[in-house]
């Protein structure tokens, strides 16, 4: 284990799944943070607050993705980036994020796409692709 980076922000609503992803990735020796509020204000003071190593995004109340696209692009554009796994269950969402082609996909840049119902294997992966990322980005400075 290295420590200190490896802080994970869980953003769902969903306190069910939030509580087995805690679970999953706090015993492979991950801290987790869970925000309930999707709201792009809330997220930015949780991860100026915490600076996590990566983050677990979904897409919040209503239809689609919503506002957690434009939540991943202010992560990726800030100073240190912070990774995030696109983490839904909106089909259309993850397709659009894995062919990487629209805008708003390409300003996202996230790590990892983890569409829901996910296993614990895509899960463990995901958060270490990210943090992987999140190591590069420490390290080009």
């Amino acid at each position: 284990m290295r420590g200190m980076g490896r802080g994970v922000l869980l953003v769902d609503d969903d306190s069910d799944i939030a509580h087995l992803v805690d679970a999953v990735l706090s015993e492979d020796g991950y801290a987790v943070t869970i925000l309930s509020d999707a709201r792009i204000e809330a997220i930015q003071e949780a991860v100026t607050r915490l600076e996590p190593a990566c983050m677990l995004l979904d897409g919040g109340v209503g239809s689609g993705y919503g506002a957690s696209w434009e939540s991943a692009a202010l992560m990726a554009a800030r100073s240190p980036a912070v990774p995030v796994i696109m983490f839904t269950a909106h089909g259309g969402a993850s397709a659009e994020a894995m062919e990487n082609t629209s805008e708003r996909s390409q300003m996202a840049g996230f790590a990892a796409v983890l569409p829901k119902p996910f296993n614990l294997t895509e899960l463990l992966r995901a958060v270490e692709i990210a943090i992987g990322e999140s190591d590069r980005f420490d390290h080009s400075r």
